[in-house]
């Protein structure tokens, strides 16, 4: 099934109503409008957990956060078969953690680029010793499946990694497709879902996608300083009967794995310490994610679509070129001829809302990006098209 499916009618239950948490932001005129990739606005209950005291690891409130973020993430994710893990780190440090995790130095990992975020997949295989090989999409454009397809038929590789949505080019990869033809070929597929989850359709048990990592401070709009990763059964056994010693120590997901199986039932285990208000903080944050349910991706869906068509009404010209190729939550547009990235961002910002400069490893010299990704609303986006033909009028 296509990863397009995000309509009202093809999403069960969907509403287009807002519920009271994503309706929530700062006062216009006190404050910019973030209209960035991340960290994206918290909601009031969220905000109100960063401020608790830290429980002891062993508290039973404590606990009880924990398991209700794991069993909250299989419904967020699409799975019920997946074993979830809630770890301290980045975004990146829970890329670092798969790979350290689930490669084997001594076989090849096929990696698939569509921005910043594919090169930094390769980067930091490449500082590990592990040896990849690396298939980059023009820029601007999605995944070519029959070069993917003839790559993974020219060699045996281990696994292939692939970001689900990259917010330097605005693409989402068609990951369905991606793991099924990873797995025709004997491969493990491993899927940065960070600026994905939330936003897009995942359904990882139905697509099969063996490893799925996620983070909070992007789509589900929840604190920094976490990773969430997803694994089914194939990682798994890959985790537990590797016969190599990974090149780290506390990324390495064999030694949480048990530990995330205990708290997972509400039981005491430890290997490292978990900080205890971002676990309540993601524990309400994926509650509000849950309890908006499909609707949440349609509304995503909805504000994309009334963004770009603000902006090609504005003359403005969409980086990503192909809309079937265009993510939910991220929107890169090309900066007005004879201007800089800088210089738009600083026009709009006078405008009251703040946007990011590009950061695609060939393109960022003349894009700008918008996230519109979490708890934002029609208003958001109608306050950022102003701003963006304001500032386009400068120019």
């Amino acid at each position: 099934m296509g990863r397009r499916a995000m309509t009202s009618s093809s999403v069960p239950g969907a509403a287009t109503s807002v519920p009271r948490s994503v309706a929530s932001s700062a006062d216009p005129d006190r404050a910019p409008l973030a209209m960035v990739v991340g960290p994206t606005r918290l909601a009031p209950s969220v905000l109100a957990r960063l401020g608790d005291q830290a429980r002891p690891i062993t508290d039973a409130v404590f606990l009880a956060d924990i398991r209700r973020a794991l069993s909250q993430l299989r419904s967020v994710l699409g799975t019920e078969e997946g074993e979830c893990l809630v770890l301290p780190g980045s975004g990146t440090a829970g890329m670092e953690s798969l790979a350290v995790s689930l490669l084997d130095p001594r076989r090849p990992a096929l990696v698939l680029s569509t921005g910043m975020w594919g090169e930094r997949w390769q980067a930091l295989c490449s500082d590990l010793g592990l040896p990849t090989a690396i298939h980059r999409a023009e820029p601007g454009r999605g995944l070519d499946l029959d070069r993917v397809e003839s790559l993974l038929a020219a060699r045996s590789y281990q696994a292939v990694l692939v970001t689900h949505v990259d917010s330097s080019s605005g693409v989402c990869a068609d990951v369905a497709a991606v793991t099924e033809a990873a797995h025709r070929h004997g491969a493990l597929s491993l899927v940065d879902g960070i600026a994905a989850a939330g936003a897009e359709v995942i359904r990882q048990d139905e697509w099969a996608i063996d490893a799925y990592l996620a983070a909070p401070p992007k789509a589900l709009s929840g604190p920094g300083g976490l990773y969430l990763v997803s694994l089914r059964e194939a990682a798994v056994r890959s985790l537990v009967d590797r016969d190599f010693s990974p090149r780290g120590y506390s990324l390495d997901l064999r030694r949480w794995l048990p530990v995330m199986r205990s708290l997972a039932e509400g039981e005491f285990a430890y290997f490292q310490t978990p900080p205890g208000n971002l676990m309540g903080a993601l524990a309400e944050s994926l509650r509000l994610v849950v309890e908006e349910g499909p609707a949440r991706l349609v509304r995503h869906d909805r504000l994309a679509e009334r963004l770009r068509r603000g902006l090609t009404e504005s003359g403005v010209e969409l980086f990503t070129i192909d809309p079937t190729d265009r993510a939910h939550g991220v929107t890169v547009l090309r900066t007005p001829e004879g201007s800089s990235p800088a210089e738009l961002v600083a026009a709009v910002e006078r405008h009251g809302v703040v946007l990011q400069a590009g950061t695609h490893p060939v393109a960022a010299e003349y894009t700008v990006r918008i996230g519109h990704l979490g708890n934002h609303t029609e208003s958001d986006i109608d306050r950022t098209i102003a701003a963006i033909r304001a500032a386009m009028a400068e120019f």
